[in-house]
């Protein structure tokens, strides 16, 4: 084992094993070979595919696979520096993710600096958000990469381990990717890197994510569509909202009550286990109240897009959103439930390009 290993800070030993594997696969590949680069890891242990088992077994013999493939190499290639770390709670992630970032922004040593979470989508979230609270300036010359290693993947940059290692031992480039802000009237901020929504996708999230651990993510999230479709509105009654929607097309109003509410990053945006909520450029989908069998009927809709022209289905280009609501009610951001009061409105969501670096 080579020096650079005396950096990481890894306890589990089948973690250890992991960054193992990843440190041979790199050094063989082609990631920063004309600039070098440090590199840091911020591993979530308690993500699905890194919790010990069968799926984690599964995800090791692939890697392995891949790191014979590419390279017999054992000693690391010069000019590029990688570093493992394990997080202990939501809370100690976004306070390492700060820690990581201040000292890649501060290395003496030449090439480029790259973050690397591998972790889920509750986990991104976690981080990104410290990052933009703590060091938005230092956040956007930092490259990042996110694993699909959790049991939501919606906001990594890849959708496959295989993808992902693939993209990072080729990597060329770099991309810009916006995020979500979301302001409430007691001045409290939230974000999102993928999708923010309300109402009834709130409740099935909410659902969901109090059961995932009996069964896989999709399944279960299948399963509460269902039963919140039941249950939704007899126990969060639908009230009117007041929406201004600012975007490329001017300011646009509209009022009543709404079955569905979802803001996304962009468009052609996928979420809740693949489904293609928002299948087009328009980033902002309200759907109309519906009766029960109508809502039955359209669930797999979702997962096709063609809910796109339906009559009780709208979709616009948004940049900004102001939106008022008397009552409670849910909101998600990225699969992460909060309960809103009355007192939280009006709330300002704006989608603000350009923020996160992404390697490509």
């Amino acid at each position: 084992m080579h020096n650079e290993t005396i950096k990481d800070h890894i306890t589990s030993r089948h973690i250890k094993e992991f960054a193992k594997i990843i440190r041979h696969l790199l050094h063989g590949s082609r990631l920063y070979m004309d600039e070098g680069a440090v590199v840091e890891f911020l591993i979530n242990p308690a993500s699905g595919l890194l919790r010990t088992g069968v799926p984690h077994r599964k995800m090791m013999r692939r890697l392995r696979d891949m790191a014979r493939a590419r390279s017999s190499a054992n000693t690391p290639r010069p000019g590029l520096e990688l570093r493992f770390h394990e997080t202990r709670s939501r809370t100690h992630a976004g306070e390492k993710a700060v820690d990581l970032v201040k000292s890649l922004a501060s290395s003496p040593k030449p090439g480029r600096r790259l973050l690397v979470l591998a972790g889920g989508d509750g986990f991104y979230n976690d981080v990104l958000g410290a990052l933009l609270r703590d060091v938005p300036d230092i956040i956007q010359h930092i490259d990042l990469f996110r694993l699909p290693m959790g049991t939501g993947n919606d906001n990594a940059d890849a959708a496959s381990m295989e993808e992902a290692f693939a993209l990072l031992c080729n990597a060329t480039g770099t991309c810009k990717d916006s995020i979500i802000t979301v302001r409430t009237a007691r001045d409290k901020q939230y974000y999102a890197f993928n999708v923010a929504s309300f109402g009834l996708d709130a409740y099935v999230c909410l659902l969901t994510n109090k059961m995932k651990k009996l069964a896989g993510p999709q399944i279960i999230y299948k399963i509460f569509t269902n039963v919140a479709v039941l249950f939704y509105e007899k126990l969060w009654p639908l009230r009117p909202w007041k929406i201004d929607i600012h975007g490329p097309d001017g300011l646009q109003h509209r009022e009543g009550r709404f079955l569905l509410t979802i803001l996304g990053r962009r468009g052609h945006t996928r979420y809740g286990g693949g489904m293609k909520i928002l299948p087009g450029k328009e980033n902002f989908l309200l759907v109309q109240p519906l009766s029960l069998s109508d809502k039955l009927k359209l669930k797999p809709l979702f997962f096709t897009g063609a809910h796109k022209g339906l009559p009780v289905i709208e979709l616009f280009r948004a940049d900004k959103l102001e939106l008022s609501y008397r009552g409670d009610i849910l909101m998600e951001l990225d699969g992460e439930v909060t309960a809103l009061k009355t007192e939280d409105f009006p709330l300002t969501l704006e989608r603000v390009p350009d923020i996160l670096t992404i390697i490509q």
